[in-house]
């Protein structure tokens, strides 16, 4: 089980970083299209979180991807952007991100959504 993560802002990542060792959670990060294939060879991700703001791939296109995987529909994907970036904002949602969010209520979501995720494994884990 692992939270598949589409960045490349190493500041912000290593927030996501702290946020998910608490939680218990393994984060695989993708900065390219190249990456995140690789990562989808290993496995589909618990969820994936998608700065719309990345610079070195096209987060859209990474949505739509992840849309397209066996089950996709129902991955849970999680975006962000700066709160002034309406027109991230407005892509990822048409890209098919179940939620977006100013990257400031992201923070402020991170740990409850990271735990939810850890709660979600647990049971299968146990089993």
């Amino acid at each position: 089980m692992f939270i598949l993560l589409i960045l490349s802002d190493l500041l912000f990542r290593s927030r996501i970083d702290d946020a998910a060792r608490h939680a218990g959670v393994a984060l695989r990060v993708a900065k390219s299209m190249e990456q995140l294939e690789r990562h989808l060879g290993n496995g589909i991700p618990a969820m994936a979180i998608v700065d719309l703001e990345i610079d070195t791939m096209d987060p859209t296109a990474a949505i739509r991807r992840l849309r397209e995987l066996p089950g996709g529909d129902a991955l849970p994907v999680i975006a962000y952007a700066g709160h002034t970036n309406v027109a991230a904002i407005q892509a990822g949602r048409a890209a098919g991100a179940g939620v977006v969010l100013a990257r400031s209520a992201f923070v402020a979501q991170l740990p409850a959504l990271l735990a939810r995720v850890a709660s979600a494994a647990r049971p299968a884990a146990e089993s």
